[in-house]
């Protein structure tokens, strides 16, 4: 496989981290980003030992640093050929009549709205190779179809949203050969998933960040436009929206 340009964010940890560890790993140059890149320990290792692996500062929801990225990608690759968002957060499980307000427009701004923000800065960057892939990281609790038990509206909606957004993507830039899909990464054990593992009556989630990473890097990879526009787990089969 020729090697590809890939822009991961929220790779300081967990699923980020390991697809970051993939892309490499396959020979892609790779733009992996942290909110605080000096505090990233085992990103910097990664880059460390493969001078293909660009750390990048990004914080998801602000412009200027995705400004700034893009610059910095279109000086070192000139384009991209994938993107995966996978920054977000889940930080709030409470019932809609007590669901603080401001939680749920964190988890909008962040979840809804940073990757909008990203897709914005780095879709030039995308026009400039034939592959052309807008991967956010979503969440089976965002489909109503599915609808899960436990109390996810903060998180759950904003991931809703988000769906939307991304088969928009692909709707109005299909004709350009971009494939944009949200995936499920599945059920994992990772800081963000410990913490809503108990409400599923579970003491950890099933999945290492490893097994979603592999299996979303496999989805991602070998995507063609008949992916694009569709809700898809980590197995490649689709969602309800």
């Amino acid at each position: 496989m020729s090697s590809q340009a890939w822009f991961i964010t929220g790779a300081n940890r967990g699923i980020g981290l390991e697809l970051a560890k993939l892309a490499a790993s396959n020979g892609h140059e790779v733009f992996a980003t942290s909110r605080n890149p000096s505090k990233s320990t085992e990103l910097n290792a990664l880059a460390a030992s493969n001078p293909k692996v660009h750390v990048v500062k990004l914080e998801s929801t602000s412009a200027a640093d995705a400004a700034a990225a893009a610059k910095f990608v279109e000086q070192t690759t000139g384009g991209l050929d994938v993107v995966v968002a996978n920054a977000g957060i889940a930080s709030n499980f409470e019932k809609s009549e007590s669901l603080d307000i401001a939680a749920l427009e964190e988890h909008l701004r962040v979840n809804t709205i940073g990757p909008v923000i990203i897709f914005q800065a780095l879709y030039p960057l995308l026009l400039k190779r034939q592959t052309r892939k807008f991967v956010p990281i979503s969440t089976a609790g965002g489909s109503i179809g599915v609808m899960f038990p436990p109390p996810l509206t903060a998180y759950g909606s904003s991931k809703a949203a988000l769906n939307y957004i991304t088969k928009s993507i692909h709707k109005e830039h299909s004709e350009e050969g971009l494939i944009a899909f949200p995936i499920h990464p599945g059920m994992v054990d990772t800081d963000m998933g410990k913490g809503a593992a108990a409400l599923f009556g579970m003491e950890t989630m099933p999945m290492s960040a490893l097994q979603s990473a592999e299996a979303v890097y496999n989805v991602v990879d070998t995507a063609t436009a008949e992916q694009g526009g569709k809700f898809l787990s980590y197995d490649g089969t689709e969602i309800p929206w």
